[in-house]
């Protein structure tokens, strides 16, 4: 099966999106470190926080404004600004943005360890099964990281909560490939013992 196109044009899409994904960590995190080297290049930069379209899935946004301590919070034209996110805020969400990153470059990686599995003809075996259960815990923890966002400001905060079935259908799918695996292994041993 080594001369099967599509799957060899899926194997090399894998690694080029894997090189995507690391060359887009690495951008992102050069920038995470030149705002924190110069926060005044970004610093009047607004901020504001958009939900993705889906047809499968709810998504709702709040922007609350504190009247707090400071008497100009309620005067301030531009509340939602890079230079008045908190850093706590700024490095946890650097951090879920990074570990979404991870995680989908460890699906990318044994997707691709399963279709060269299959290219060399031992399809179904145990390594493939725990592989798929591992690509459909991976999308429930990038599922959840993705699914609540807060940005923290001097004088308000953004929150946005999204929830979308499109990743519990992954999952789903990534869990009943993991079974129909096993069922596989399970049948080949079988068949290899009665021959």
């Amino acid at each position: 099966m080594t001369k099967n196109t599509l799957l060899n044009t899926a194997i090399w899409v894998t690694r080029l999106l894997k090189i995507i994904l690391v060359i887009a960590a690495i951008g992102i995190t050069s920038l995470f470190v030149y705002s924190q080297i110069d926060k005044d290049t970004f610093a009047d930069e607004e901020i504001v926080l958009k939900t993705n379209p889906s047809y499968l899935g709810v998504s709702t946004i709040i922007s609350d404004v504190w009247k707090g301590n400071t008497k100009d919070a309620k005067y301030d034209s531009k509340p939602y600004t890079f230079g008045k996110l908190k850093t706590v805020s700024l490095y946890i969400n650097y951090f879920k943005v990074i570990i979404v990153a991870v995680l989908m470059f460890l699906i990318l990686r044994a997707f691709e360890t399963i279709m060269l599995s299959v290219k060399t003809l031992h399809t179904f075996s145990s390594r493939n099964a725990t592989l798929f259960r591992k690509i459909g815990i991976y999308i429930i923890i990038i599922t959840i990281l993705i699914s609540y966002t807060v940005l923290r400001f001097e004088s308000g905060s953004q929150t946005i909560a999204h929830l979308s079935l499109t990743p519990v259908i992954y999952m789903l799918l990534a869990f009943v490939m993991a079974e129909i695996f096993k069922e596989g292994e399970n049948l080949r041993a079988e068949n290899d013992l009665t021959i």
